[in-house]
């Protein structure tokens, strides 16, 4: 465990209220929950696992980026979460209404790490990848950060997520989308292509992104001639969110230039994009090995 990793509070086993289990989009919903000994501990880039029905099936917690920290005069008194419904437990969960409890637990995850020189920042998300980008907008600008870019790519516009439950105010948004039906028709990585041709983004600014895996490598392999690092917040599924079932393992190489096994949960969900090893890479050689207390 890092350094970094081990100063953030532990995570609880516990439950809160729903306040509001709102519709934003035909398949996406935001859900607000009361939290006021956990939401103080959150940090941008952390998730939490929605216990989404008292029945056996889904067996399942499902793990969910935090989108927001709700406030109330100036304290953290909850969070909110936004998902995509795609199957029994988002479907158990969208049918949830307020003054219900949910049991969770949270705050999972490592944070965020943006240097102290970078002054502008592009955060690139895909799909429900829209998550975490309003609580990692948030952090930035308390640090002060001003320009801020947000290139946000979805299905249609059945699936994309109003600007206004996307982002805080003092951003520039970008949206496209697959078949055109919201923003401009095109791969959100295009956005990033203009970005680089007009100097908008080098060498130097903050980047974090969070979507499907075709995305992340598109968006590797574009920054990594101008040297840009970033920060991406993986999405394995996760059974436990703290690292017993081992059911979320990907592929990182290390300092020492081997491949290892890490646990998205655990490990994770946010790593250095340039170091995550995607099927078909080509970049594994020689053996693939398992640090001891990874998968044992």
């Amino acid at each position: 465990m890092s350094d970094a990793r081990a100063l953030l509070d532990p995570p609880a086993c516990t439950e809160g209220e729903i306040l509001e289990n709102r519709r934003v989009a035909p398949f996406t919903w935001i859900m607000k929950v009361h939290a006021p000994e956990v939401a103080p501990r959150i940090r941008a880039g952390q998730f939490v696992n929605l216990q989404t029905t008292t029945s056996i099936v889904p067996l399942l917690r499902r793990p969910m980026s935090v989108h927001k920290v709700v406030r109330h005069a100036g304290a953290a008194t909850g969070f909110c979460v936004l998902y995509d419904v795609v199957g029994p437990g988002t479907t158990a969960l969208s049918q949830m209404r307020p003054g219900q409890r949910l049991a969770y637990v949270g705050p999972l995850g490592n944070t965020i790490t943006v240097p102290d020189t970078a002054k502008r920042a592009v955060l690139v998300a895909g799909g429900i990848g829209a998550g975490p980008i309003k609580l990692v907008v948030e952090a930035l600008q308390a640090r002060g950060m001003r320009d801020i870019t947000i290139c946000y790519g979805a299905r249609d516009g059945d699936h994309c997520v109003p600007v206004e439950d996307l982002a805080p105010h003092g951003c520039r948004v970008l949206v496209c989308t697959d078949d055109g039906s919201v923003g401009k028709q095109m791969r959100v990585t295009g956005y990033v292509e203009q970005l680089l041709e007009t100097n908008r983004l080098s060498k130097g600014d903050y980047v974090f992104t969070c979507g499907p895996r075709p995305m992340f490598r598109a968006l590797r392999d574009l920054l990594a001639p101008h040297g840009i690092e970033a920060e991406a917040a993986t999405e394995e599924f996760m059974g436990c969110g703290f690292g017993v079932c081992n059911g979320c393992p990907l592929l990182q190489v290390q300092p020492d230039g081997r491949v290892a096994y890490k646990l998205c949960c655990l490990d994770g969900c946010i790593f250095p994009l340039s170091t995550l090893v995607f099927e078909g890479d080509g970049r594994v050689h020689g053996d693939v090995v398992a640090p001891a207390g990874d998968l044992a």
